[in-house]
């Protein structure tokens, strides 16, 4: 009989503005289109969610692809990878110059599925130049890396800039004063913090076949070093799949990448599996595994979310979920016998961030 497909999507967590609610949820709401109609008429997992992930690469909006945030030299330095539920990877990192990074992923996935006939191994991660290089390979289009760089980002890069020369400054007059800087680096956290969304977009879908494929695609955070890889580009803490089960995160790419959170979500679910609802053992991953994790007991703000698709090993009904320690997240879900995709913006109250996650489902199951 076969399963009924589902896209689940998220465009980052973060701080999504009410002014833009509407715009990120109209992105959404393509991006899942642009999937389901895939799905529908028989494409993969894998193929639907590249197609989705390239709506969302491609918009000024996301941090992913064109419109990224720029690094600290005012560069677009992009990280995608996929994981798929027979077991292959495949990523890039810190690469410059295309538009859609999760196209080279694709092409290097490819690879390892018709590895060359040199008896070469096919690679699963490419960065830098090399990835660059690769891309061009393959006949993908390289652009000017000028040619990436939104208004919008580059509005954030002059205002993130600002913001660390003016605590810079401060902080060596009160240092000359021998005074504590700790508020002054606070107050220029919580500016950046307020008026960003964080890291990572990601797609999930599964297919016909049950097949599951998870796509993230990142710019990185605001200012970051040169060469600097986050979590989207990293198995087991960006993504993580198996047979029943595909989990995508966003947020804060080196804690991410120091709690392991995507696996560590998938392990959690599998091992209560019948035993407990999955959003409450969800939920109890997202507080005990991140935001009460020893590893990050030093860290005052602690930024994540994810998304996951969950196959009830049992009933072989699927579950949707959501879960996110930031002030938002946008998240979107189309199913095949949906007739319009279902997009949201869901917040946490200012004096909950960090500190308690919000977690939640879509409520629904369908059976295969």
């Amino acid at each position: 009989m076969g399963y009924l497909p589902v896209v689940l999507i998220h465009a980052g967590a973060g701080y999504h503005s009410l002014a833009k609610e509407n715009s990120y949820i109209q992105l959404c709401n393509l991006s899942s289109k642009t999937a389901m109609e895939l799905l529908k008429n028989g494409s993969s997992a894998t193929e639907a969610a590249v197609a989705a992930m390239k709506v969302l690469e491609d918009s000024s909006l996301t941090n992913a692809g064109y419109g990224s945030s720029l690094s600290i030299d005012g560069d677009v330095e992009c990280d995608a990878s996929m994981m798929t539920s027979d077991g292959y990877f495949a990523a890039v990192a810190a690469m410059r110059c295309v538009y859609n990074p999760i196209v080279v992923v694709h092409r290097i996935l490819n690879l390892q599925h018709h590895p060359p006939k040199d008896g070469r191994i096919p690679p699963s991660f490419l960065a830098g130049e090399g990835a660059t290089r690769f891309a061009e390979e393959q006949g993908i289009t390289l652009v000017e890396s000028t040619t990436m760089v939104s208004e919008n980002a580059t509005k954030n890069f002059n205002k993130y800039s600002k913001i660390v020369q003016q605590h810079r400054g401060t902080k060596r007059k009160i240092e000359a004063d021998t005074s504590d800087v700790s508020s002054v680096k606070q107050s220029a956290d919580n500016q950046l913090e307020e008026s960003s969304v964080m890291d990572t977009v990601g797609v999930i879908c599964m297919d016909r076949e049950g097949n599951l494929a998870c796509a993230l695609s990142s710019g990185g955070i605001a200012l970051k070093h040169s060469g600097r890889v986050g979590q989207a580009a990293l198995i087991g803490s960006g993504c993580w799949v198996e047979k029943n089960i595909a989990v995508a995160t966003t947020g804060c790419g080196e804690q991410l990448m120091r709690t392991l959170l995507a696996k560590t979500v998938s392990d959690d679910l599998q091992a209560a599996s019948g035993s407990c609802q999955p959003v409450d053992v969800f939920n109890q991953t997202m507080k005990s595994s991140f935001i009460d994790n020893p590893v990050l007991v030093k860290d005052d703000v602690k930024l994540a979310g994810a998304i996951v698709l969950y196959v009830n090993p049992e009933s072989s009904s699927v579950e949707l979920m959501w879960s996110h320690t930031t002030k938002s997240m946008c998240v979107s879900y189309m199913t095949a016998e949906c007739t319009h995709p279902q997009s949201l913006v869901t917040r946490l109250a200012s004096d909950k961030v960090s500190q308690v996650p919000f977690t939640s489902s879509f409520g629904l199951r369908f059976e295969k």
